[in-house]
This record gives C-alpha cells, sequence and structure tokens, in this order.
C-alpha cells in the first residue's frame, strides 16, 4: 500500500468541506487534480471513501471509519515531525517522556507533580502514543524515558527499568438503584453479559485476553463496544453499555462518588505493574539526574501499591 500523506490532507479537507471545488480551492489545487487524489486514496485503500452522489457530500460507511484513521494518521505525524524538529533545539533543561494514552490522563501528571521538588527548573515535554509505539520511541532514542505498564520486550541487555507502582485492571460497570452491579460477572443468574472491549492488539487488549482464556465461571461476555482508550470504555460503563475493564488509577474517583462498581471478584482482575524505563545509553546530564533520583527512591523497596503511590 503506497499512500500518501497529501491524499490523507485532501480528504480530511473534503470531510469539512463537503465539496469537491471548496475543497480543492483549500487545497490550491484544480478540481479535475483534486478529484484524482481522492480516488487514488480510494484505490490504494480498496475501497470508496465517498458517495458522490449526494449533494453536499457524504462519506460512506468505510469512509466515516477511515475518517477517524486519517485524522490520527496526520495528527500523530504532525506531532512526530515537530518533536524530531525540536530535539535539535533543545537543550540539557528539557527531559522527554513517552506515555501511553492510558497512563497520560492521570498517572503521569500525578508522577511529574511527585517531582516537582526535583524537576526545578527543568523542563518536561511528553510525547503520547499507544504503548506499542511509545515503547519504540523508547528504542529509537526519540525520549529520554518511558512511562508505560511492564513490557517483558524490555530487556535488561538495552534498558534499566524502575517498577514504581502496582495497580489492577478491575471490571467494573454501572450501578443499578440499589448500588449493587448491573451485570455481575459472579451471578450465576446472568449466563450472557454485554462486554466493552479493547482490540486485541493493543496491551491492554491482551492483558484481558489471557484473564479471559481461564474464565472462572461459565458465561458469555457478549461484545457490545470496542474501543482502544481506557477512557471511552469507561465513559460507556458508566452509561450501563456492559462491563468494562479499567485500569484503578483510571477509576478511582467514579469508583468513590459511586458512578461505577466493580462487578466481579478478585479472580476477576489482573494486576498491572507501572514502570519507568531508560536505555542503557548514556542520558543527557538533567535526565540522568532525575534518574539517579528516582533509582534511589524506588529500587531499595518493592513496588508501592496504588494507595501509597505518587497518585495524590
Amino acid at each position: 500500500m503506497n499512500i500518501e500523506t497529501k491524499w490523507l490532507d485532501d480528504f480530511l479537507s473534503l470531510t469539512q468541506t463537503q465539496s469537491f471545488s471548496r475543497s480543492a480551492t483549500e487545497r490550491h489545487v484544480t478540481q479535475p487534480a483534486f478529484s484524482r487524489r481522492i480516488r487514488a486514496l480510494e484505490t490504494a485503500v480498496g475501497c470508496e471513501l465517498v458517495d458522490r452522489t449526494s449533494v453536499p457530500v457524504q462519506l460512506t460507511a468505510e469512509g466515516r471509519l477511515f475518517q477517524i484513521t486519517a485524522r490520527n494518521l496526520v495528527a500523530q505525524l504532525d506531532d512526530s515531525i515537530a518533536h524530531l524538529r525540536s530535539l535539535k533545539r533543545r537543550g540539557k533543561s528539557v527531559i522527554d517522556f513517552a506515555v501511553s494514552h492510558t497512563l497520560s490522563m492521570s498517572l503521569f501528571p500525578a508522577f511529574l507533580h511527585s517531582l516537582q521538588g526535583e524537576l526545578g527548573g527543568v523542563r518536561t515535554r511528553q510525547l503520547v502514543a499507544n504503548v506499542d509505539d511509545s515503547v519504540q520511541a523508547l528504542k529509537n532514542g526519540i525520549c529520554d524515558f518511558l512511562l508505560a505498564f511492564e513490557d517483558h520486550t524490555l530487556t535488561p541487555d538495552h534498558f534499566r527499568k524502575l517498577d514504581l507502582q502496582t495497580e489492577e485492571l478491575i471490571p467494573v460497570c454501572q450501578a443499578d438503584d440499589a448500588g449493587q452491579p448491573l451485570f455481575n460477572l459472579d451471578d450465576d443468574r446472568q449466563a450472557v453479559l454485554p462486554y466493552l472491549s479493547y482490540p486485541r492488539e493493543i496491551y491492554l487488549g491482551r492483558c484481558v485476553e489471557r484473564l479471559l482464556c481461564h474464565l472462572p465461571r461459565s458465561i458469555e461476555l457478549r461484545q457490545a463496544s470496542e474501543s482502544p482508550l481506557a477512557d471511552s470504555l469507561k465513559v460507556l460503563a458508566m452509561q450501563g453499555m456492559g462491563v468494562a475493564w479499567v485500569p484503578s488509577f483510571a477509576i478511582r474517583e467514579e469508583l468513590r462518588q459511586g458512578f461505577l462498581v466493580p462487578c466481579g471478584g478478585s479472580q476477576w482482575r489482573s494486576p498491572l505493574q507501572i514502570c519507568l524505563y531508560r536505555c542503557n545509553r548514556p542520558l543527557p546530564e538533567d535526565a540522568e539526574a532525575l534518574w539517579q533520583f528516582l533509582h534511589a527512591r524506588y529500587s531499595a523497596s518493592t513496588p508501592l501499591p496504588a494507595s501509597d503511590g505518587f497518585e495524590s
């Protein structure tokens, strides 16, 4: 597959203007040239993305799905290019962290807050991506540190690791009027339950799949929706759409306020180890000093449970 990035920008423009002529003007090309580029994109992906019979122009079902992919690809590419260009300008007073989406929303800010006294005037920069892309960023030297779930592919031969905090992947759902789980994994009377899943190819998806390979009881989990983002599944669970496995650090407040309740015992839970990684190669001075401080803080003890961790 050979897709030019300008085709993605063309397509995203068309989704906004719903007009070939207006998008051609916006993209500074003639309308026939713009139409050929959209057709070339469709040929590359193997399906029609645009319904040309409708006025204004509408997307096909495949086009609506591809719109999400195109938007994410363009945004990630723009962010990556901006980050790479900034590397040329950065001095020793910038420390770069790669952080997965799930950890970036609540856990990473708390982690930084716990380091305020040590960072002083040192700036930090966050590269947010999915877990696998964040790992790749560390391997490629794009960042100084990786804050992630434990990854056994990052071996001691090339990487160093600090175990920071232990969390859990917890099944949760909406509560009924009595405060009990709407969907109860331990209730033998509920043989079929709606399931809010992660894609199997991402880290949390693999964790849940391993857990479900050994079900504590006979039950059918019928997929109701899928998302790569834990926060999206959390919201769907709060709306009563089904059971979602969500990291414990992402739902503390929702559990406290009763917006969500655990819907299964400990046998339905899976541990999550939060780690900080670095490469074995030398780091910039400020990053190395931070690593030495964190090494002294964490290496002499077992990982902190969530209640004693760096979350405020």
